[in-house]
């Protein structure tokens, strides 16, 4: 009887506190700042002790060559396409029943 999922309708409720939306702001702000100094940790910490340690991911120079080199030769001309008719279609008369279906 210990494990409920709801509450006995006997059971007193628990006194709404004027500390109570401070104390969840707090956490909430506790929680924020933490993640924010994890994350500010792993973009900006050296590791002096570890030679093998890459560059953080964000400040990785990545050399890129926007510009292709010109061709010295340009592009053999592709032949025209030409465009032939289809066959006519040819459809068999529909079968039309008179009455009741089915």
């Amino acid at each position: 009887m210990l494990l409920r999922s709801s509450l006995a309708d006997t059971m007193p409720r628990m006194p709404r506190s004027p500390w109570q939306w401070r104390i969840r702001l707090g956490c909430l702000a506790f929680l924020a700042l933490a993640y924010g100094g994890l994350m500010w940790h792993m973009m900006h910490a050296t590791h002096p002790h570890d030679t093998r340690a890459k560059p953080p991911a964000g400040m990785l120079h990545i050399p890129v060559k926007l510009l292709a080199p010109e061709r010295a030769e340009p592009a053999p001309v592709a032949p025209p396409i030409m465009l032939e008719a289809p066959p006519p279609a040819v459809f068999a008369p529909p079968v039309v029943e008179r009455g009741h279906h089915g």
